[in-house]
């Protein structure tokens, strides 16, 4: 029996869940502002499935998801931010890049409130739909049955309350998903202690990780070989002080491309430009491959030669010509 008999003999109920693999679009992908991490991701994260970036503080988790959301907006997608945290600032969104009179934003703060959010905005066709974070997402024991009043803290001790809520959450997140939408959870870090050591893991439980396509990890410390110090305008002054840091990632598991793969990224917090600053990471990759020649202080693109890295990066920044041909060239 060939395949187009033997899905004929099915009953009309379940020829609508089966179908042929020719059937599935092709795999659709949103960039993300770091050329490295698109070159490990094999062309960017995957709309269609959910995605879990976690990390310690400051790691700029939300600002890289802002990002992303800033590029698709450019796409015409349609974005929605449930930001459980009440942390969400519109100017620095805007600074982002983000729309922020096309951008949906939901400040639900519990679990359940999250799931109906989510489920409404998927089932309407919302393209990107990030939650920040779910770590701060309160579980229904948390309050009075059948209600929103919250319950005296010695009553809300139930252990395996919030994981148990989450794995409901992402079950029911990724049915009303069907396959369209892109699902980015961002969580924190916390640290899970086993007989023989301790470990840091993302909230949510199991479930969030087990639903997720992609995992990336985000870790930036406060030690001095992370700092990027830059050159700021005071007053009449012109002084050196610390505008960003490195931020390295992990990607721990990726079910669309290679996983296990690890960089970094320049992110700036001081200064014309911030966020995770591409432009920087594509010259240090395009040095460290070849396609800018250097010799000691001074580096060569094309026919033009600059000394100093600071002249360099400024010079691909305004040329966006330049920088286009070098991200092609990296890959």
């Amino acid at each position: 029996m060939d395949t187009d008999e033997l899905l004929a003999s099915l009953s009309p109920k379940l020829r609508k869940l089966i179908q042929t693999a020719d059937h599935i679009p092709a795999m659709e992908y949103a960039q993300t502002p770091s050329p490295g991490l698109n070159k490990a991701l094999n062309g960017g994260l995957a709309y269609g499935r959910q995605i879990l970036i976690w990390g310690n503080k400051s790691a700029g988790k939300s600002s890289l998801c802002l990002q992303i959301i800033a590029n698709e907006q450019k796409k015409g997608k349609t974005c929605a931010y449930i930001d459980a945290e009440g942390t969400f600032d519109k100017d620095w969104a805007e600074r982002l890049g983000v729309d922020t009179s096309k951008l949906l934003v939901s400040h639900a703060q519990t679990i359940n409130n999250m799931v109906d959010v989510g489920v409404q905005l998927l089932k309407a066709g919302i393209d990107v739909m990030v939650v920040d974070s779910i770590s701060t997402l309160l579980p229904a024991v948390y309050f009075e049955k059948d209600g929103d009043e919250l319950k005296q803290l010695e009553n809300t001790k139930q252990i395996g309350a919030e994981a148990k809520d989450m794995t409901n959450a992402v079950k029911m997140l990724n049915y009303a998903n069907q396959g369209h939408s892109m699902i980015i959870l961002i969580s924190q870090t916390r640290t899970s202690i086993g007989a023989m050591f301790s470990s840091l893991i993302p909230t949510g439980g199991k479930a969030v990780q087990f639903y997720s396509s992609t995992i990336i990890k985000l870790f930036s410390s406060e030690s001095e070989n992370q700092a990027i110090k830059g050159k700021v305008t005071m007053g009449n002054k012109i002084i050196d002080r610390l505008v960003g840091r490195t931020v390295n990632w992990d990607i721990t598991f990726n079910k669309t491309a290679a996983g296990f793969q690890s960089g970094s990224y320049p992110f700036i917090f001081v200064g014309d430009y911030v966020g995770v600053d591409g432009i920087s990471e594509t010259v240090d990759m395009a040095i460290m491959e070849g396609y800018i020649k250097q010799g000691g202080a001074w580096f060569t693109v094309g026919e033009e030669k600059f000394q100093g890295k600071p002249e360099l990066v400024k010079y691909v920044r305004g040329n966006p010509e330049v920088f286009n041909r070098l991200v092609e060239q990296i890959g």
